[in-house]
């Protein structure tokens, strides 16, 4: 074998290695927010901050439907803190005695909570440091919401459709969510449907003011098509193309 040959199997080899490499950081980039799910399903808000944020990135963000976005490692460790009851809204540790409370932070705000995510689209940038993705949402809920009917609020059981999107960083080899958004398009009592009712909640921001305005997304059926409700469109790239 010549040099020339060598190098080429070198070249084709090293391709490969990338190649692959996308595909584990894919895998681990959608075991991450597998816990995610895990850990809001089971009632474990806290660990979402503790174990899944990038805690040093000026840009960590999160935005729940549409309770407003929070921006940098400080807001978003104390909205997630608040909807764990660790602390109330004045960001002061929760006591038995005296706390000011929000609709995230008390027990009922969780009553049934089940998250299916689909068709994940994950894409890693080149550099393997930096990753986008989008998932679909779908599950059943139960929640104390306004009930038109009645006006009054009640526990309701209701589906909620939307999808998520992401950015990803790694943090010494280990993937962590810089940026979460998760968009609501409905929220329908299961008695009545979509249609009839498109959205009986809004989800309450988790202390106030947040950095920036709530954004809302859900589906109305008198409404002409609005592209900009369904989310930004998917990365165009192929995550192992090197073109």
């Amino acid at each position: 074998m010549d040099n020339q040959e060598l190098l080429k199997k070198i070249e084709i080899l090293e391709k490969e290695v990338r190649r692959q490499s996308y595909f584990t950081d894919m895998q681990e980039i959608q075991m991450l927010h597998a816990r995610y799910i895990y850990y809001l399903e089971n009632g474990r808000i806290a660990e979402v901050w503790d174990e899944l944020f990038a805690h040093d990135d000026p840009d960590v963000r999160m935005e729940i439907m549409d309770a407003g976005a929070y921006i940098g490692p400080e807001h978003v460790k104390r909205a997630w803190y608040t909807m764990a009851r660790k602390v109330d809204m004045d960001g002061k540790p929760v006591t038995a005695s005296e706390s000011r409370m929000s609709n995230t932070n008390i027990p009922m705000a969780n009553l049934f909570l089940m998250l299916t995510i689909s068709t994940p689209l994950v894409v890693v940038e080149k550099d393997g440091k930096k990753a986008h993705g989008q998932w679909h949402l779908f599950g059943p809920h139960t929640n104390r919401v306004f009930d038109p009917e009645t006006s009054t609020k009640r526990d309701v059981a209701f589906w909620i459709a939307g999808k998520y999107d992401n950015e990803y960083v790694k943090v010494d080899g280990v993937w962590k969510i810089k940026k979460l958004r998760a968009i609501c398009w409905i929220r329908s009592p299961f008695d009545q449907g979509w249609l009839r009712n498109p959205d009986c909640r809004r989800t309450p921001s988790p202390f106030w003011p947040p950095d920036e305005p709530g954004r809302i997304n859900s589906f109305n059926p008198d409404e002409s098509p609005n592209p900009a409700k369904w989310g930004p469109p998917p990365p165009d790239q192929i995550n192992y193309n090197e073109e």
